[in-house]
């Protein structure tokens, strides 16, 4: 998927550079579910890129993992990654300007609608979230595999619904979990455009190694996950 970083995105994102490894990691997937269900998501995840994706998805799978969104529930969100991220006061208020005029959620928004993804369903934000780990972690641009970019969400989403406390869920637990990860993905994209800009090798690989980890800790190793016409297929 294809993330440009703006300058004035850029700019704070490179005052909280030096403490964004452990800030993926704290915000990582993993951490936002509840114990009881973090076996249960790991065995949906597994299952998901265990194989090709299939041709369709059921409606009442997508409709599980539809919420609404709630302005409230947001702000919450917002204001939680802000404080995860934000070291110091100086960071916090640029990070208030970024993240607090909303301009990154709905760029991340804008990404998945124009790759067929709803922003809005669990599954779709989670499929992106391991389309642009996957392009992080590899150093791989999905653009190369449309079919494949597409067909991840196909893969993600019934086994994800097929999750008893996933298909539990509240509106507004999905829209937190959606959002918390919404953010973890853009400030990883983004870190890893701008450190490619600025050709900074070294913290590409802690990057990569971080997002990685993040992963893991859900049984998926990016870096034995392939991207064909099929989605994300573990070789």
């Amino acid at each position: 998927m294809n993330l440009r970083t703006s300058k004035k995105q850029a700019a704070p994102l490179g005052l909280v550079l030096d403490g964004l490894l452990a800030c993926v990691l704290a915000l990582a997937v993993p951490s936002a579910w509840g114990a009881d269900g973090d076996a249960a998501v790991q065995r949906a995840l597994l299952q998901a890129v265990s194989q090709p994706a299939p041709v369709e998805v059921d409606a009442r799978a997508v409709d599980t993992l539809s919420f609404r969104r709630d302005a409230a529930v947001s702000a919450r969100v917002e204001q939680e990654t802000i404080q995860a991220l934000g070291r110091n006061p100086g960071q916090i208020a640029e990070l208030e300007e970024v993240i607090g005029s909303g301009d990154m959620l709905r760029e991340f928004d804008k990404i998945l609608r124009r790759y067929g993804y709803d922003p809005t369903n669990l599954g779709d934000v989670l499929a992106a979230h391991l389309l642009i780990s996957w392009e992080v972690v590899n150093d791989r641009d999905s653009r190369q595999s449309p079919d494949g970019q597409r067909a991840v969400r196909r893969q993600l989403i019934g086994p994800l619904a097929a999750v008893p406390e996933v298909a539990a869920m509240s509106d507004a637990a999905k829209q937190a979990q959606a959002e918390r990860t919404a953010y973890l993905t853009m400030v990883s994209a983004l870190t890893y455009q701008l450190l490619k800009q600025q050709g900074n090798r070294e913290a590409l690989r802690a990057l990569s190694a971080s997002v990685r980890q993040g992963l893991q800790g859900n049984g998926v190793d990016l870096q034995r996950v392939s991207l064909g016409d099929g989605g994300l297929v573990t070789r």
